[in-house]
């Protein structure tokens, strides 16, 4: 008997142990993340800005503790949970949980990405990702342990998501699909802090890339009104000869117009176009100063 109960203490070690993760949501961890705002050239070279996540405290909900991530030192912010290698996000307005991170996942499982609040944005991607399979699951030794490896299917037009075990995604602290809420090509980790050590990722050799193309006065004064697009809409810039040149794309990345510009303003005619959504770029002197996503009705 004593021999069954050892045998079954031992199984129960071993089961406990192999299930262990390690941890994603410790105090002072910070990811730096490269956003690149240029959705459709790669590599993306327009200019960056360089944001950065922090953890730093925790509160209690529901019976639960959360940790609260800060974006760019208290600009945005969320609440996060980890419990037995899965991350857990609480919506603060109805506390609605999701589902962030799945470490448990493994080879032919599906994620469901439609249903995730991003912490370095307002909102979520509002189903426009979807689902994606696990094509891979290995084990690297990456920023200082070995990590479990998750790569997911290219989903459509889209760069393959890959999740690593106690950092989150190549994209950074938020999954595939940022994309979306900025209007870009997405984004990329460059470097992920831990107790105080630095690495690097993405051939990043800087936690800081941020470079602007135009200052932000003039970038802020580029605005289409109104937005979704019903009928007409104003496409205005900060002055004349500013913007010499416009293209917007489709969903799926294919240039539907490219025009020259003389004016401090463009016309969009919603009857030009399908319904659907679309992306805006305007260019000074060859150079890209802005990119934007609008809906046409």
């Amino acid at each position: 008997m004593k021999k069954i109960i050892f045998l079954f203490l031992v199984f129960l070690f071993s089961y406990s142990y192999s299930q262990s993760f390690l941890p994603m949501l410790e105090e002072d961890n910070i990811w730096s993340v490269d956003v690149y705002f240029d959705p459709f050239v790669k590599p993306p070279v327009e200019y960056t800005i360089t944001h950065q996540m922090n953890v730093s405290g925790a509160i209690t909900m529901n019976g639960k503790i959360y940790k609260r991530v800060y974006n760019n030192d208290g600009e945005t912010s969320c609440l996060v949970r980890e419990e037995n290698g899965i991350v857990y996000q609480i919506d603060e307005n109805n506390s609605t949980e999701i589902i962030k991170y799945d470490f448990t996942l493994e080879v032919g499982n599906v994620f469901d990405f439609s249903n995730f609040f991003y912490c370095s944005y307002a909102g979520s991607n509002n189903g426009i990702i979807g689902e994606l399979e696990v094509i891979n699951v290995d084990t690297q030794f990456i920023a200082g342990e070995d990590r479990k490896v998750i790569e997911f299917e290219q989903g459509g037009a889209f760069v393959s998501e890959i999740w690593m075990e106690g950092i989150g995604s190549i994209r950074g602290f938020d999954p595939f699909g940022q994309m979306w809420d900025i209007s870009n090509d997405g984004t990329l980790l460059v470097c992920f802090t831990k107790n105080g050590t630095v690495y690097f990722f993405n051939g990043a050799t800087s936690c800081d890339n941020t470079t602007l193309s135009l200052d932000d006065l003039d970038r802020d004064q580029i605005i289409l009104y109104p937005n979704p697009v019903s009928s007409t809409s104003i496409l205005q810039f900060p002055s004349e000869g500013i913007v010499d040149l416009l293209k917007i794309y489709n969903v799926t990345g294919k240039l539907v117009k490219e025009e020259k510009v003389d004016k401090d303003y463009v016309l969009i005619d919603s009857m030009q176009y399908r319904s659907g959504l679309y992306f805006y770029q305007v260019f000074s002197g060859k150079k890209l100063i802005k990119t934007r996503k609008f809906v046409i009705k």
